[in-house]
């Protein structure tokens, strides 16, 4: 393995629009303080100050000019006030309690807006975002939607916002009102990205729908089951058609997707001391595992995330069943759902979804496992493969199998977690070659022609290089799975 004064991930900004969203940490900054106490902890301290659990714009200093950043649930409803007792939900006016250095009464509010998103943008962020309740505020009741909105799409494009994730509220699953904003985003803020959910419908015709909350517990199979529904649309013309599924990571790099990130790097249990619900270290921990995010994002840059094409989704037939039983502790430690110790919860999906390409071989592991598995052919020729973990019993873990990808005639690829060894068969005239990698948090590449099997049409390389490189700029005491590019290069 030769060490390259090379770096294979281009230095620009990903276009994806990808972000983190504050919701869990609002979880965690609140000590778990329900729905109420998250929409409280929500304020200008949050996000700039200094002092913990403070300070979230802080978060992501190696990712964040790759990621917009969301805040959710409740950056205008004053403190105190909930859903159904605020007049205030979906007003879209920055709260002047919660963040006075912005807004204020002689304050208009698109000025408020514009300033806390060049503040966001000053710390590093590629842009700011919001959650936006799916209705029109008790407040303006009366007002004349189509003009209420478009008012709101003026303020964001004058503002310079990102974002919205349009989430629930009372038109939240109302067609007509969705595609309505879809309509008139394009119009007065066409450089807003609005998020779409609820209604699969709206797939085609959306910049973005997110495939909506999971538990971390069974993120995997739960998200692989929603996609497997929402990726056989096609995309119409004049929007961005994307997907977001959250916060799991390599399946948004490997399959085409953009991402929601939720994990945060406040690890271990809350400020009081008791379990995280929303990340359980019982699990798969994931706020051990923030270089994932990095290495998901920086893959974006080489290859975006794509619109969907149902004609050219291929799904597996096989489906893969995940269990957890709860036990010995209150269900509120593992996870919101609703379950009491001793349960079994049952998960199903299918093993693999692929786009543009043929589903892999895989050889199961000496314990007849498979892992969940996404790939995809970029529309600029990168090919992406994850593995992704199983959940059984109280365990996690990543079965280890040989895996074959006919991958036409690609010569750069994202490999994202674990394998015993992976076979990339390519149309490419390889016999000589060199075959560089890196690490996708790295700044350099390595030769690892001599360290790799090239045959007629295809390289293998073991599960155990991959490891090694994926995972060789890896911080301290993180857990993530290998994460790493792939380059066939011609001398």
């Amino acid at each position: 393995m030769i060490k390259l004064n090379r770096n294979l991930v281009p230095d620009t900004v990903n276009t994806s629009p990808d972000y983190y969203c504050t919701w869990q940490t609002q979880l965690y900054a609140s000590n778990d303080g329900g729905p109420q106490g998250q929409r409280d902890i929500l304020n200008e301290n949050a996000l700039f100050g200094r002092s913990f659990p403070n300070g979230w714009t802080d978060f992501y200093p190696d990712a964040r000019r790759d990621l917009l950043f969301v805040m959710d649930d409740s950056w205008d409803v004053p403190y105190g006030e909930g859903p159904f007792d605020s007049k205030w939900y979906g007003s879209l006016i920055l709260d002047a309690e919660k963040f006075p250095s912005f807004a204020g009464e002689k304050t208009e509010n698109k000025i408020a807006l514009k300033a806390i998103n060049e503040a966001v943008k000053q710390k590093g962020w590629r842009g700011l975002g919001g959650w936006i309740c799916a209705q029109t505020a008790p407040a303006f009741k009366g007002a004349d939607r189509e003009e209420y909105w478009k008012a709101r799409l003026l303020e964001a494009d004058f503002s310079g916002w990102s974002y919205w994730k349009i989430d629930w509220g009372e038109d939240s699953r109302d067609i007509k009102f969705r595609k309505m904003i879809n309509t008139l985003k394009k119009q007065f803020a066409p450089k807003l990205i609005a998020e779409q959910a609820m209604i699969t419908e709206l797939v085609p015709s959306s910049d973005v729908y997110r495939t909506y909350d999971v538990p971390a517990i069974m993120s995997i199979p739960m998200t692989m089951e929603k996609l497997a529904e929402v990726l056989v649309f096609d995309a119409e013309s004049d929007c961005l058609a994307l997907i977001d599924c959250e916060d799991e990571v390599y399946i948004a790099a490997a399959l085409g997707c953009s991402m929601g990130v939720m994990r945060h790097p406040m690890a271990g249990p809350l400020p009081d001391g008791r379990p995280d619900p929303s990340f359980p270290d019982l699990h798969r921990n994931l706020k051990t595992k923030l270089d994932e995010v990095t290495r998901a994002v920086r893959w974006h840059r080489l290859a975006p995330a794509f619109a969907v094409n149902g004609s050219s989704t291929v799904i597996s037939d096989e489906i893969l069943t995940d269990t957890w039983q709860v036990e010995d502790q209150p269900r509120e430690i593992e996870a919101w759902w609703k379950f009491k110790n001793g349960d079994v919860i049952e998960k199903r999906a299918p093993a693999a979804i692929v786009r543009g390409l043929p589903l892999p071989a895989v050889v199961p592991d000496s314990n007849g496992d498979i892992p969940f598995i996404t790939a995809a052919k970029n529309p600029n020729g990168a090919v992406s493969i994850a593995t992704l973990g199983r959940t059984v019993g109280r365990s996690f873990k990543t079965p280890k199998c040989e895996l074959v990808l006919d991958t036409e005639d690609a010569a750069v690829f994202g490999i994202f977690g674990e394998y015993k060894s992976l076979t990339l068969k390519t149309a490419k005239a390889i016999s000589k070659s060199h075959i560089l990698a890196q690490d996708l948090l790295d700044n350099a590449s390595y030769d690892i022609t001599d360290n790799i099997i090239i045959g007629n049409g295809f390289i293998t390389v073991s599960g155990e290089l991959i490891y090694k490189i994926g995972t060789m700029c890896a911080h301290s005491g993180d857990t993530s799975e290998p994460g790493l590019i792939i380059k066939i290069e011609n001398y």
